[in-house]
């Protein structure tokens, strides 16, 4: 145990020498970033950006975290952001190919998907409905961006609008990875946060980028010299440093292609805010579309994202003929169990005939002015078998006699085993003559042999039969009425019918009618 807490004590250290690293690092790499914002000497910001990014590849050779893969293309990443700063301090803009190439562009063929593919993978496998929602934001987004890209002092045509068009491509993707990420897993890690946080940054620098490319009137020392990019370097070898990064992210509940208030609205923002900056466009800008090359892309984007949603709905509603199939399955075994158990609570479980509850009940029920007759049969012989040749016997017994029972029973008579070897039938609209004739074929009918593997087992039954307009006296009244010409069946030498008669009870037990 000493051992255990010794080693629980070392973790710990350790993820606070970590964690203190990160933010220590934080810290110096920020002041550097924010000298540079500042005005200072541009080197400074490339310096930032480049340790930001040596640090991160030291660490994710050193810690190898989780989804090494995902943390090793975010830090390509940064390398380019590191890149980008000082391509720009030491050579400057150069001429590739006829045209103006600066090394942010060269950055931005490595940036964006460098950070969508690292997203992705540290994401890990999605669902469906989390990739198409991530899809439509990423169509959303794309479209909002192109009329915004013309929508400029001066629309670019011909190569320049394809350079330009490079960065409103890339910000969807990666948007679209964000929101996938943010989907799949809880950002509740403070290395998932810093990540988020970088990207979105790394987002805000790219956009200040078009502005600028397009002649939008932005500060050009803000978004002109990487400061954002070089922000998200530092939050991501932050980020690296950070204890958090060293366990896999927490991944949420299965989704079951549910639509949820926030998905929801953030589709039908993107899909309004579509139409809304066309207008704008037109109406108030410079946009003036006259070419395939104009209008093209954001009308197939949204054509696009039509059909994203479309499918979306198909899946959500999919899901709802699932859900409302497995309702009813569970309403119909609901059912089922409510029957069981009903048949349970009404039923005796071993012979399956009905219990003294719903005698009880049927002898409530019995309708007034009427003769209704009430037996009580009780096994003679039984307990000798029972005890002799033991209880799987007697319970075989017991069941054959309920078998015997049902067939001599009218199908309005009320068959009911009390417990024991003792049965009850009741007779609606039966006088006393006519139940102790049912009473004598009771007798008969189990008097017969009934085989098993011990051989021929024999019982008899004796009957005690109580009649007469039964609905004015209580059920117990009438159970004891009915055991007492039992008793006088059974004293009377068994194996016969007897009826009630008032000189049967004691004095003080006699029932008075009501």
């Amino acid at each position: 145990m000493t051992t255990g807490r010794t080693q629980r004590g070392l973790a710990m250290a350790d993820a606070g020498l970590w964690r203190g690293s990160a933010w220590a690092f934080l810290g110096v790499e920020g002041a550097l970033v924010l000298a540079t914002a500042a005005g200072a000497a541009p080197v400074l910001g490339a310096v930032a950006a480049v340790a930001a990014f040596l640090v991160a590849a030291v660490i994710l050779v050193v810690r190898q975290p989780p989804r090494v893969a995902a943390w090793a293309s975010l830090t390509v990443a940064s390398g380019s952001v590191a890149f980008s700063r000082v391509y720009g301090v030491v050579a400057g803009p150069s001429i590739l190919g006829g045209r103006t190439l600066a090394g942010g562009d060269i950055r931005a063929l490595v940036l964006y998907p460098a950070l969508a593919i690292g997203l992705i993978l540290l994401g890990g496998t999605g669902s469906l409905t989390d990739t198409l929602d991530a899809s439509v934001v990423i169509l959303g987004v794309f479209v909002l961006l192109w009329l915004f890209l013309l929508h400029g002092n001066m629309v670019p045509t011909g190569t320049r609008l394809a350079v330009s068009a490079l960065r409103p491509v890339g910000i969807s993707v990666v948007l679209g990875a964000l929101v996938r990420l943010l989907f799949v897993v809880r950002p509740r890690a403070p290395a998932l946060r810093l990540v988020a946080v970088g990207v979105l940054l790394a987002l805000v620098g790219a956009l200040g980028l078009v502005a600028r490319t397009v002649g939008y009137d932005v500060d050009s020392r803000l978004f002109g010299g990487g400061i954002f990019a070089t922000a998200y370097a530092i939050l991501v070898a932050t980020a690296l440093l950070h204890p958090s990064a060293g366990a896999a992210p927490e991944r949420r509940g299965a989704p079951a292609a549910r639509l949820s208030r926030g998905r929801a609205a953030l589709f039908v923002a993107l899909t309004l805010l579509g139409p809304l900056a066309w207008v704008l466009a037109v109406a108030f800008g410079e946009f003036d579309p006259g070419s395939p090359e104009d209008f093209g892309p954001p009308v197939l984007a949204a054509a696009v994202i039509a059909l994203l949603l479309l499918w979306r709905l198909s899946l959500l509603a999919r899901v709802a003929d699932r859900r409302a199939g497995d309702l009813a399955e569970a309403v119909g075994e609901l059912q089922e169990l409510q029957a069981e158990l009903a048949h349970r609570a009404a039923h005796d479980p071993l012979t399956g005939l009905l219990n003294r509850s719903v005698l009880t009940e049927r002898l409530a029920a019995l309708p007034r002015g009427r003769s209704h007759a009430l037996l009580l049969v009780d096994l003679d012989g039984f307990k000798e078998i029972n005890d002799s040749l033991g209880h799987p016997t007697g319970d075989e017994l017991l069941v054959a006699v309920g078998r015997r029972l049902t067939a001599v029973a009218a199908r309005e008579a009320t068959l009911v085993r009390l417990g024991g070897d003792e049965f009850a039938v009741l007779l609606p609209d039966t006088d006393e003559g006519a139940a102790l004739a049912v009473g004598a074929t009771i007798c008969a009918r189990l008097r017969a042999p009934y085989p098993s593997t011990h051989g021929e087992l024999r019982v008899s039954a004796s009957v005690g039969v109580t009649a007469g307009p039964l609905a004015t006296r209580g059920s117990g009244d009438l159970l004891r009425e009915a055991d007492l010409a039992l008793y006088a069946a059974k004293a009377a030498g068994k194996d016969r019918v007897a009826a009630y008669r008032p000189t049967l009870a004691p004095p003080g037990l006699r029932v008075k009618p009501r």
